[in-house]
């Protein structure tokens, strides 16, 4: 095993157990949507990595519990960030992450967001073409670009 995986394997098995823990499903601050976002960019940060180290999708869908009308959003979102992953191996573990960040800040604050990530794929990867594996501003400002220029019928509107 290389360095560093064992870690992140027990950091995606944490995220696993607080998911199925989760019962909480509205955010009522900030600082909550911002703490369940940063959950979600973790997650999505690690499965990216150990894609990219050779590890199979079902060694990451392993732990997670089926999903069931009672699973918090979470364990739902946990589920899809492994889907995207391996769906989408072209996308890095800068823009993917920040991608998810982004949506998961959408969702929870009721703004529109993208149905699907086939609809921002392609702008998103010329996000990572600009940016690469930098983390700045400018990254994340394209990756919300990105998401703000889709068309009303790309986007789911929770409202």
């Amino acid at each position: 095993m290389k360095p560093g995986t064992t870690k992140q394997l027990t950091l995606l098995t944490l995220f696993v157990l607080l998911s199925a823990c989760a019962s909480k499903e509205r955010f009522s601050t900030a600082k909550e949507i911002n703490e369940e976002c940063q959950v979600e960019m973790q997650a999505a940060l690690t499965a990216v990595r150990l894609r990219n180290e050779g590890k199979p999708k079902s060694v990451l869908l392993a732990p997670l519990p089926a999903i069931t009308e009672q699973s918090s959003r979470l364990l739902v979102n946990l589920h899809t960030i492994v889907d995207e992953t391996y769906q989408y191996p072209a996308l890095n573990e800068m823009i993917y992450p920040t991608y998810r960040f982004d949506l998961c800040l959408r969702a929870l604050q009721q703004k529109p967001y993208p149905v699907t990530l086939a609809a921002v794929e392609p702008a998103l990867l010329n996000c990572q073409r600009q940016f690469g594996l930098e983390s700045s501003a400018q990254s994340t400002q394209c990756v919300s670009d990105t998401i703000d220029a889709l068309a009303p019928g790309q986007r789911a509107d929770p409202r």
